[in-house]
């Protein structure tokens, strides 16, 4: 086959003659093997002249060329364009190629457009918030969706247009407001969240301040916030109600929230004063119990847009005054009484779901009363964390849920100065253990002639901190805020105090809070008194400026050694360090503040020694 192809090729060229005339001549050769066949350039004069495309280096030169065959395409090189030749006339076929490239983008950028909806500034059904040079809107609210959009981006429906945070200037740091006075966008200065049509979006800065839990609680029918612990938790010689009426949709036992009796209802959560009481007293009124419900109902609406009829708080206390750890925990015969109300109120919430979201914890006195057991540190934390594990287990027997059920705490002022060991094991709970909260410390709350109770005004302004670390706990998903003591610096003769605040800056008050010796500070250098000359608070820190540089084993502790001027809280020690929180609530026509105060703590100092 080789040598035959071989013989053809040489046959062909013999009659063509030289390799130059078969390149450069236009002929037809016929060789001796077989048919005619066309040189070179006479093929390639034929193709250009049936159909296929003819270069010009101009357009000018192209029009005035003409071709012989009828119909013939041809290329200009300057426009880049494709010229028809049909019936004697040259004809644009349209838009060169890079002409319709550029059509082509400018048609799916338009596409794009209109797929993420772009608005125009003043196109009325939207609220336009920024806008570009060409008048679209770049970040707008629809009017009537409550839609929150960037560059066509939408966030999602997180309320209704017409459930928009208010503008109020004491917590909101408001971008822009409507005629109706909501603010559109900002900051919450309470959270620290932005939020865009009620859409929050956690600040990145302000949220390692919090301890976020990766799945929020799940919201059931029916919520229980139920209260355990010692006679603070039962409303002790708060007889005089102040709660007589729900406000919201929250609701208690018919019996009252310390169910005095059996219960065969639920009622709409009011105080009741029952004589006697579910632990055999005759001095129980308002608890804690109204005033946390429904400072949270208050809370998630103002706050976040939760109509409360969707949210009820089944609200009981089954507290029993004069108890120590020992006698509450499982095992105990008022354990028993605790899961009680938990079975009861399951029972009696019928067909609508129902869970336990949380403990209101409120104990220590009498692991700590003078003349009595002082349980220590040692004993009394590990007690504690004990009970919440066995809590949420028999808990979770009884209705079946799968979530956790933390305790919130407050922290015991009573005996803070004689018995520390309680509020200490308290705070360090908080602190260390995702499943304990802290609602407040105890010392700047009204307390009854007895030194140990409080007024009715206190406990439903003590249960207003509970309400909102239930808010922030089960609506927020994370842990409730606390001014948390994080180190302390001994720089020469100063002491220099870090801490986590929830508003900044911090404060030094005398005026709210009940002057106390150096706002509650004592420096101890072994077994001496360091004493200190100046207490300064600004932003997060606060510095202790002392007589006298020590040299070691420096112990700084506040809240635990000093009682403010007109206190009477037996065994109690205070301090005048507090936050810059602004949410306040209304008592008995009375305004009583939100804000947070400083725990009871202490620190050992260390010293910078360089690198």
């Amino acid at each position: 086959m080789a040598n035959n192809l071989q013989q053809t090729i040489k046959d062909a060229m013999h009659d063509c003659g030289t390799i130059e005339e078969a390149l450069t001549e236009k002929k037809v050769v016929t060789p001796r093997l077989g048919d005619a066949f066309k040189s070179l350039p006479l093929a390639v004069q034929e193709v250009i002249e049936t159909g296929g495309f003819e270069p010009f280096k101009t357009e000018v030169q192209l029009k005035a060329s003409v071709p012989l065959l009828p119909k013939k395409a041809a290329y200009a090189l300057d426009t880049h364009k494709v010229w028809l030749w049909d019936a004697g006339l040259w004809t644009d076929t349209g838009l060169s190629a890079i002409d319709q490239a550029k059509t082509y983008s400018d048609d799916q950028l338009q596409a794009v457009t209109n797929a993420i909806s772009l608005k125009k500034a003043d196109d009325p059904s939207i609220i336009n918030i920024v806008n570009d040079s060409l008048g679209n809107s770049m970040v707008w609210i629809d009017r009537e969706t409550g839609i929150f959009n960037a560059a066509g981006l939408k966030f999602g429906i997180y309320m209704p247009i017409n459930q928009l945070k208010p503008y109020i200037s004491n917590s909101v740091i408001a971008g822009a407001v409507d005629k109706n006075g909501n603010a559109l966008w900002g900051v919450d200065k309470v959270t620290g969240k932005f939020f865009a049509a009620g859409l929050d979006m956690v600040n990145q800065q302000q949220s390692k301040k919090h301890k976020y839990f990766s799945q929020k609680p799940v919201v059931a029918e029916m919520n229980h916030l139920v209260g355990y612990g010692q006679s603070l938790k039962t409303g002790a010689t708060a007889t005089v109600i102040l709660s007589t009426s729900q406000p919201y949709a929250n609701v208690t036992f018919n019996t009252g929230p310390r169910k005095d009796s059996a219960a065969t209802s639920l009622i709409p959560l009011v105080e009741q004063f029952n004589n006697p009481s579910s632990d055999g007293y005759v001095n129980r009124g308002e608890t804690c119990c109204s005033g946390a419900a429904n400072y949270a109902s208050r809370a998630m609406m103002r706050e976040d847009g939760i109509n409360p009829s969707k949210h009820v708080i089944f609200a009981s206390t089954a507290a029993h005054g004069g108890y120590r750890i020992d006698q509450l925990k499982k095992g105990s015969l008022w354990y028993s009484f605790f899961l009680e109300h938990i079975t009861e109120a399951k029972r009696l919430s019928d067909s609508k779901t129902y869970k336990t979201q949380a403990v209101d914890w409120g104990q220590g006195e009498n692991d700590a009363v003078t003349g009595g057991i002082q349980t220590p540190y040692g004993v009394y934390k590990p007690e504690l964390a004990q009970l919440q594990i066995d809590a949420t287990n028999d808990i979770k027997a009884i209705t079946g849920q799968q979530d956790s059920v933390p305790f919130i705490t407050y922290q015991m002022s009573y005996s803070a100065a004689t018995w520390p060991d309680i509020a200490k094991a308290q705070l360090d709970l908080v602190r260390e253990n995702d499943f304990f909260m802290l609602s407040t410390p105890m010392y700047h709350f009204p307390y009854a002639g007895d030194k140990v109770h409080l007024t009715n005004i206190g406990y439903k302004w003590f249960g207003a901190y509970v309400g909102r670390a239930y808010k922030q706990y089960l609506i927020e998903g994370r842990k409730s805020d606390f001014i948390n003591p994080l180190s302390a610096q001994l720089a020469g003769n100063q002491i220099i105090i870090k801490f986590d605040v929830p508003t900044l800056p911090l404060r030094i008050d005398t005026t709210t809070l009940a002057s106390t010796t150096n706002a509650g500070f004592k420096v101890m250098s072994g077994a001496g008194e360091i004493a200190i000359t100046s207490v300064i608070a600004s932003d997060d820190t606060v510095i202790l400026q002392l007589a006298s540089a020590p040299a070691s084993n420096v112990q700084v502790r506040y809240a635990l050694d000093y009682l403010g001027t007109g206190l009477t809280i037996t065994g109690g020690a205070s301090g005048n360090l507090r936050d810059s929180t602004t949410d306040s609530v209304e008592i008995a026509g009375q305004i009583k503040p939100l804000y947070h105060i400083c725990p009871h703590f202490e620190l050992t100092a260390f010293f910078d020694k360089g690198i």
